[in-house]
């Protein structure tokens, strides 16, 4: 056992209506008390701890990525029941109204099908429209040889082959197409479905002011950020950062990595920038 956070996304109302991978707040009181007393530290204590190596191996943390909505509308009444204080690690773009699409794709595959595996279905029937019947079949055949995102025992194997195809096939620009082309044929626009998604600033500002800690997740959450440049990098935590600052009137020293993408350029940088710790989705080294 070592030292850890535990990581959260998604939230939603009702277990009937769970949209993938999001919990209720009922779940997540029933996570919290799974917990012995005080093994959950408050967020400034755990950083802390974390600094002068003083963490002790059952100590846990509770964290939150992407800047979503419904994990202050949810999630944070919770927190405030059980004296808890976490680690929110958010990126800025969709602050300034430039919203992750991928997180919008998500919310329709959600919201417009009953399971995953429908959506994929027709996922693919559109990606034959853009790559050839035989490369298809030549990326699938590869997908099914790989540990692809294996580790993460919550994707299903269609969730994990989506993912496969998005960051490793067509990569941001084709993939965004290919899932444009779908939402038109359903008649869907991203504005109706960025609709309450995401949190805004007075929220950041407000979980800064009761002694949680805002984190860096980049500017514009690349899936491959690893594939980036330095300089692309470099711009990516230093947009994040300014943001940060200037919502909650302090310099963010912790950071987690987008999709736990990252490479020895990536740490240099944030060493650079003043992050102390950071955080990634496994717990290997």
């Amino acid at each position: 056992m070592e030292p850890h956070g535990v990581m959260f996304h998604h939230f939603c109302e009702h277990r009937h209506t769970d949209s993938l991978g999001a919990i209720t707040a009922e779940r997540l009181e029933k996570i919290i008390l799974s917990y012995s007393p005080g093994r959950i530290l408050p967020a400034l204590e755990w950083y802390e701890r974390a600094l002068v190596g003083k963490l002790e191996e059952s100590d846990v943390c509770i964290t939150f990525d992407d800047s979503l909505r419904s994990q202050v509308e949810i999630a944070l009444p919770i927190l405030r029941k059980h004296d808890i204080t976490a680690f929110w690690f958010i990126y800025s773009s969709i602050f300034e109204d430039k919203g992750n699409v991928f997180e919008l794709f998500r919310q329709f595959y959600n919201n417009y099908f009953t399971t995953f595996g429908e959506f994929f279905s027709v996922f693919l029937t559109h990606l034959s429209k853009v790559l050839s019947s035989l490369d298809l079949e030549v990326q699938r055949k590869k997908f099914s040889e790989t540990d692809y995102l294996r580790e993460f025992k919550f994707y299903s194997d269609s969730e994990r082959e989506y993912r496969y195809f998005r960051d490793r096939v067509l990569g941001r620009e084709k993939f965004t197409s290919l899932m444009n082309s779908i939402l038109a044929s359903y008649g869907v626009t991203h504005k109706e479905l960025s609709k309450y998604l995401w949190m805004v600033n007075d929220d950041l500002k407000e979980l800064s002011d009761q002694q949680h800690i805002i984190g860096l997740h980049s500017y514009s959450h690349p899936t491959e950020f690893c594939s980036l440049t330095y300089q692309q990098q470099l711009m990516e935590y230093q947009l994040n950062a300014r943001h940060i600052q200037r919502v909650t009137g302090k310099s963010p020293k912790t950071m987690a990595h987008p999709v736990n993408s990252y490479n020895a350029e990536t740490l240099n940088i944030l060493a650079t920038i003043g992050v102390e710790v950071g955080f990634r989705a496994n717990m290997q080294q």
